[in-house]
């Protein structure tokens, strides 16, 4: 065991103290200042006991040199040494800054002589420490030297390019939101970084050192400046609590840091919310709020540096007018109490083609007009009006209502809305809050009625040019989930939400229905898709009755593949756009009249198939001789293309062992795999087996049985392993499982691979419901659980076990959470009794060894009731 020194035992028990003293206290800026002290003090001991001369310099640098030690920061140090000095006097400051590892801590040390300084300064990020820079002991000559020769040569116009091109780029690699799940406190736009950019370019540009100084300088107000130091205690308090919580320095706000960061910080649940989501409740408004007071504070640095307009103002109204490029008030305090002032603002802004930016003197009085305690906006008609004309705007809607949020007004026309601001989704799929995901889902939308953006989704585009008063999706949009958070349906609550809106702002109640009807059904189409066999006439004739007519089917088909394309990476995918595409037009048909039922769309099917079997060189004789031993479901569910390469495919096999293939699905990002060989026990769960082994994903499986004994199963597949070319990747899983179904050893069981760390912290409470088909001629199981692999294999061994016969698989993956159903029969599901003992293995099996606590410290319920999903 390694024996501590007693500089770093003093060290560790002065750093013991004060973290003691800040549990009580709750004083993120005392602890900060308190840890630099002590810094400074087991530094200086350090050099002492080896020797360090005291005519060099030790500067610290960093977050040191602002006083500002986290309890795990780096330790940032300049050794300052003086001109001409030989290798033999530099030799102890490597041993000393060698020594330093030590203290604990992670060490950051530069040796470097004045000279050495004004030349690294070129690199903005050196120069970026050296202006925070402060004497930790030695040489004040030398320091003084050094950081007044840099001072004399920082140009801050300079300095403020820099760092704003430094800014945007580190934006952009956290994706350009403050939204994440597991922010990055420091780095993410909204962080400490930011409120930190402002302060280093205000102190190169001359203002002072602090807040109260740009304050008392006139670069900021004192209700700025007091808002901003409530945003970085915040941050500094947050990030405290985060690094006492994990024991080293992490600056990701994780989810296993959450639950505990809010106990650490008195934050308690509220309602149906936990302590965790309050938390980041709190967090994201506090983002919102850095990102305002910077985006105030830059743009009067900016103006300061470029200079103001010499324009002539142009009068637009009796509030606004035009300056340049600017749009400007005429008069200070015309925003306050005025909702109507302030929505005129966003209006003029984006249909004035005079104006490119607001103003500083514009945003600041936005500024200070929402955030005063004291005003009372008034969503009265003349409000509702210009609002709606927002809504209407032919142009810029998604950048106005982003401004809008940004900003904080859409909360003050909609008071609904400030309860989804920085509302966090906890359902491992969603990425945004509900207000950045409804402001996504907005863009989506807006991105298909320009040109531009038409070669994306050409369908959706044109069907967008084809319906009238598109603003009507952009209001149901807003509302889609504005219900989130409150307990009950959110569809429900947010129709009701939407039918008041429209009724004050005098909607037609024309436009009211088809707007509520959108809101109350934004989850239906997905739902269907997802989850109902598409290929039934029955199904789409159900969902017709629901939709009415093909104005709402084109609103709700855009609104439902914007909602699922909002709501994160993982979850949009080709199949689920085939599916959506397959069920808009299936029921297009069938509002027209065109649909054609079972009997005659079976016949329609093979003749089609035939014609595509026969340019493949298999005759009618071999077709029909297969289609013989299929029955009416299998044509029902797959589309004539692949009736026909399953046609081809039989006609060539001698009927013994086992026939796989495999290719690349047609129209989409993935595989097709068809296998035919004599049915038996467990011969789908081996199947699946392989399949995981072939680093694939399961998303559609279709189990058909011959009418001579044979299987003949077809499964859609990811590939998970990525290989370049989708040819090989397909006659590589087609050999594996061949082999597989050739040998005569059983394969080794798939075991269920662990919960992902987000699932671990954010189970999802197993969701299994047996229940009969709308026909009666069979089952529906439902299962909602986290996905992990070999999730199918468990559950097809199951059933499996259970004599339980499985038809169809349609598998649903959003981000980390699974939503399957599959269509089973067999003896045993006629028996109450034996459907509750199946539901309850597959929930035993399927959960974790130890099932995992809640953030309120429970056992999830395998049986709760089934919670309102998601598309």
């Amino acid at each position: 065991m390694r024996i501590l020194s007693e500089n770093r035992r003093r060290f560790d028990q002065e750093r013991a103290h004060a973290f003691s003293v800040f549990k009580d206290s709750g004083d993120a800026p005392s602890l900060l200042n308190r840890l630099s002290a002590i810094t400074d003090q087991a530094v200086m001991r350090q050099a002492a006991a080896q020797g360090l001369p005291q005519t060099l310099a030790l500067v610290a640098v960093g977050g040191y040199g602002r006083s500002e030690m986290f309890p795990y920061s780096d330790l940032d140090i300049l050794v300052l040494v003086p001109e001409h000095w030989s290798e033999e006097q530099r030799a102890p400051v490597g041993s000393f800054l060698t020594s330093l590892w030590d203290l604990g801590l992670t060490v950051g040390a530069t040796e470097r002589t004045v000279r050495e300084c004004l030349e690294a300064s070129s690199d903005i990020t050196v120069a970026t420490a050296l202006l925070e820079s402060r004497l930790i002991g030695g040489s004040s000559e030398l320091y003084s030297l050094m950081k007044s020769e840099f001072l004399e040569r920082l140009v801050p116009r300079d300095f403020f390019r820099d760092k704003m091109l430094e800014m945007h780029q580190r934006h952009a690699r956290t994706g350009d939101s403050p939204y994440a799940l597991e922010p990055n406190v420091k780095e993410n736009p909204g962080g400490l970084r930011d409120l930190q950019v402002f302060a280093w370019i205000a102190r190169a540009s001359g203002f002072g050192d602090s807040l109260y100084d740009f304050s008392v300088n006139g670069l900021i107000t004192t209700r700025e400046a007091e808002a901003m130091r409530r945003c970085l205690m915040f941050l500094q308090r947050l990030r405290i609590e985060m690094h006492l919580a994990a024991g080293r320095h992490e600056d990701r706000l994780l989810f296993d840091l959450q639950n505990a960061v809010a106990r650490s910080m008195g934050i308690e649940g509220s309602g149906d919310l936990r302590p965790s989501e309050m938390l980041m409740k709190d967090y994201y408004r506090n983002a919102k709020s850095v990102i305002q007071l910077c985006l105030i504070q830059l743009q009067a640095l900016s103006d300061r540096f470029a200079g103001r307009s010499s324009a002539p103002a142009v009068p637009i109204d009796e509030v606004f007018q035009a300056r340049g490029e600017e749009l400007d008030l005429r008069r200070r305090g015309a925003l306050d109490d005025s909702l109507v002032n302030i929505l005129r603002g966003f209006y003029l802004r984006a249909t004035n083609p005079l104006v490119q930016r607001p103003s500083i003197g514009l945003v600041r009085e936005l500024w200070h007009a929402v955030h005063n305690p004291h005003a009372r906006f008034a969503a009265d008609a003349q409000s509702r009006s210009v609002f709606l004309s927002i809504l209407k705007l032919p142009t810029g809607v998604y950048r106005t209502l982003h401004a809008m949020n940004t900003w904080g007004v859409l909360s003050l026309i909609l008071p609904a809305w400030s309860r989804v601001e920085g509302q966090m989704q906890h359902d491992l799929f969603h990425v945004y809050t509900v207000d950045q995901h409804t402001i996504q889902v907005i863009r989506g939308l807006r991105h298909l009625v320009y040109a531009e953006h038409a070669h994306e989704f050409p369908l959706l585009s044109e069907i967008m040019g084809e319906l009238p008063e598109t603003w009507r999706i952009i209001v149901a949009a807003l509302f889609h989930d504005i219900g989130k958070g409150r307990g009950g349906n959110h569809s429900l609550l947010g129709e009701t939400d939407a039918r008041a809106f429209c009724e004050a702002c005098g909607i037609s109640r024309e436009d009211t229905e088809f707007i509520a009807f959108l809101v109350r059904e934004h989850l239906t189409m997905s739902h269907v898709a997802q989850k109902q066999d598409i290929a039934d006439p029955e199904v789409i004739k159900a969902f017709a009755s629901v939709v009415k007519n093909s104005e709402r089917l084109k609103a709700l088909y855009l609104l439902t593949v914007c909602d699922i394309r909002a709501t994160g990476p993982k979850v949009w995918n080709d199949w689920k756009g085939a599916l959506l595409e397959q069920l808009y037009r299936a029921t297009l048909a069938q509002l027209g009249g065109n649909l054609p039922t079972r009997s005659s769309l079976l016949e329609l099917r093979k003749a089609a198939a035939l014609d595509l079997a026969r340019s493949a060189g298999v005759t009618t004789e071999e077709c029909e001789k297969i289609w013989a031993s299929l029955d009416v479901a299998y044509f029902l569910r797959h589309s004539a293309e692949d009736i026909a390469w399953h046609a081809s495919a039989l006609s060539s096999w001698p009927g013994s062992g086992a026939l796989v293939r495999a290719r690349p699905a047609p129209r989409l990002s993935g595989l097709e795999v068809l296998v035919c060989a004599p049915d038996r026990a467990g011969l789908f769960t081996t199947l699946v087996g392989c399949l995981q082994r072939c680093r694939t994903s399961v998303l559609d499986a279709r189990i058909h049985t011959t009418r001579d004994g044979r299987a003949l199963d077809t499964f859609l597949v990811m590939d998970l392993g990525r290989r370049p070319d989708p040819q090989e990747a397909a006659q590589a899983i087609a050999e594996t499982v061949s082999r597989a179904l050739s040998s005569d050893k059983p394969l080794p069981p798939v075991k269920l691979g662990p919960l992902s760390r987000h699932s671990r912290h954010f189970p999802i409470r197993p969701v299994v419901l047996i229940e009969p088909d709308a026909l009666g001629n069979s089952w529906l199981l439902s299962i909602v659980c986290n996905d992990r692999p070999g999730l199918l294999y468990t559950i097809s061994s199951v059933l499996s076990r259970s004599g339980v016969n499985l038809q169809t698989a349609r598998i649903s993956t959003l981000g980390e959470r699974a939503e399957d159903i599959f269509q089973i029969d067999g003896a045993p599901l006629k028996d109450p009794a034996e459907c509750l003992k199946i539901s309850r293995e597959i929930v035993e099996s399927i959960a974790p060894d130890a099932a995992p606590l809640s953030q309120e410290g429970k056992k999830p319920d395998p049986f709760p009731q089934p919670e309102e999903q998601h598309s």
